[in-house]
C-alpha cells in the first residue's frame, strides 16, 4: 500500500513537534507499530501506536483500497505506558 499525506500537514509536524513523516513512513512499511485500532473519537479513523524516537506515538490515518493517509502523528503518555512501560 502507498502511504501518503498532506505536505502542510508534514511541514507543520517537523517544525512543530520534530516528527518526520518519512521516517513514520518507513515504521509502518516495516511493521514496527504495536497495533492498528480503531479511533473512537474519529469515525472511519484508525490509530497505529508505534516507537519513534525512544517514545511511543500514536498515528492517526485513515485507509482506502490501495493507500494509507497519514492525518497526525503526536507522542501519547498513555500509549507509552500500555504498550513500553507494561512490558519491562
Amino acid at each position: 500500500m502507498k502511504i501518503i499525506w498532506d505536505s502542510k500537514k508534514y511541514k507543520k509536524l517537523k517544525v512543530e513537534r520534530g516528527i518526520d513523516l518519512d521516517e513514520i513512513k518507513i515504521l509502518i512499511e516495516n511493521k514496527q507499530y504495536f497495533d492498528i485500532l480503531e479511533n473512537t473519537s474519529r469515525e472511519g479513523q484508525l490509530i497505529v501506536p508505534l516507537f519513534y524516537k525512544n517514545y511511543v506515538h500514536v498515528v492517526a490515518v485513515k485507509m482506502n483500497d490501495d493507500e494509507i493517509v497519514i492525518k497526525t502523528c503526536y507522542p501519547s503518555r498513555k500509549a507509552h505506558k500500555k504498550y513500553y512501560e507494561e512490558r519491562l
